[in-house]
């Protein structure tokens, strides 16, 4: 599978046949491989979102779906957020977009086994913190962070993981035995 960062919290997953786009930016003008994404996830519950015009499968609320390879799992309880968990390929990743604090226990629950972790960081020191806390409260294999504007906004992320800085690539290609066993990687990527 590839991964492409679109810029803010815009990330597209590439399966083989099928893809998938989460937080669109602009479907019509930015995202032109989006308007081939089998499914599109917003992760706001608000009206602006709802009226996202897509021939793709468009997942917009709290749910269980199961489309075109792509097992979703769409979470509440995040104010206007929605948080989503992506099963494809025998890998599990979950997208984060506007967290403003620590994950609760009962949340955390539904992050269990997490492969990687598409997290905002946000655009303040304070947002670099609770992305922080939040990646070690989940533990996943594979950190990449988003929602911001600067590469020096990633490296001050990466301060506060403790991690040096990762080289920016252009997509992510990784398979189930490709992800790191011992450690969690970070990875940075340009917008595509």
């Amino acid at each position: 599978m590839n991964i492409f960062w679109y810029g803010k919290n815009s990330v597209g997953i590439d399966s083989g046949e099928y893809s998938l786009v989460a937080s669109p930016v602009d479907l019509e003008k930015e995202l032109k491989s989006a308007k081939a994404a089998n499914v599109v996830l917003a992760s706001k519950e608000s009206e602006e979102d709802r009226k996202i015009k897509t021939t793709s499968f468009l997942i917009n609320n709290p749910g269980e779906y199961d489309v075109k390879g792509f097992f979703v799992m769409g979470l509440g309880g995040f104010g206007e957020n929605i948080a989503y968990t992506i099963e494809v390929e025998g890998v599990r990743l979950c997208h984060l977009a506007g967290l403003n604090k620590e994950l609760t226990d009962a949340q955390l629950e539904n992050f269990s086994d997490i492969d990687i972790l598409l997290i905002d960081i946000g655009s303040t020191d304070d947002s670099n913190e609770i992305a922080s806390k939040i990646v070690n409260q989940i533990e996943p294999r594979i950190v990449i962070p988003i929602g911001y504007d600067t590469v020096k906004k990633a490296s001050v992320f990466f301060k506060e993981m403790g991690a040096s800085d990762a080289e920016p690539q252009n997509k992510l290609n990784i398979k189930k035995k490709d992800l790191p066993q011992e450690e969690t990687k970070m990875i940075v990527l340009n917008i595509a």
